[in-house]
């Protein structure tokens, strides 16, 4: 119990990792989608349909929502892209299990960059620097293992 009582993420439903390393907890995830384009094809002579063709797919950014963290590498991150140095990495958010907080399961998302950061008007150094909202885009998402079908 002393260990959740320290751990500044152990409120959070979801660890961030950036590049192998913890460095944030957050309340809520979202942009977990993918969108298959079509693509439509008139055929000559058939007139009864259009035939829809698989495109290219899209996805969302990906959002992290009400987070906590002590560890400056976000902000970092974000002083870098704001300076033009858009600087990728990898993100893995892991959703936490029972009220223990072990990680459980999670996505991977890569090659990602912020795209936007909001953050409150409130800082504590005791707790950490809470962020309300960091966007960020990336080229593909997976499973990590352990996932429920």
């Amino acid at each position: 119990m002393e260990s959740r009582k320290n751990d500044p993420y152990a409120q959070y439903n979801f660890d961030v990792e950036v590049d192998g390393e913890t460095v944030a907890g957050f309340a809520e995830v979202s942009g977990i989608t993918m969108e298959l384009e079509t693509v439509q094809y008139r055929e000559g002579g058939v007139n009864d349909h259009v035939h829809q063709l698989p495109g290219q797919f899209a996805h969302a950014n990906l959002v992290l929502r009400r987070g906590l963290t002590k560890n400056t590498t976000f902000w970092q991150w974000i002083q870098s892209v704001m300076s033009g140095t858009i600087t990728r990495k990898n993100i893995v958010v892991k959703v936490k299990k029972g009220f223990q907080g072990q990680s459980q399961w999670g996505w991977e998302f890569k090659d990602a960059y912020p795209t936007k950061w909001s953050g409150p008007d409130l800082m504590s150094n005791e707790r950490g620097m809470a962020i309300e909202t960091i966007e960020l885009s990336y080229k593909r998402f997976s499973k990590m293992s352990g996932m429920p079908e």
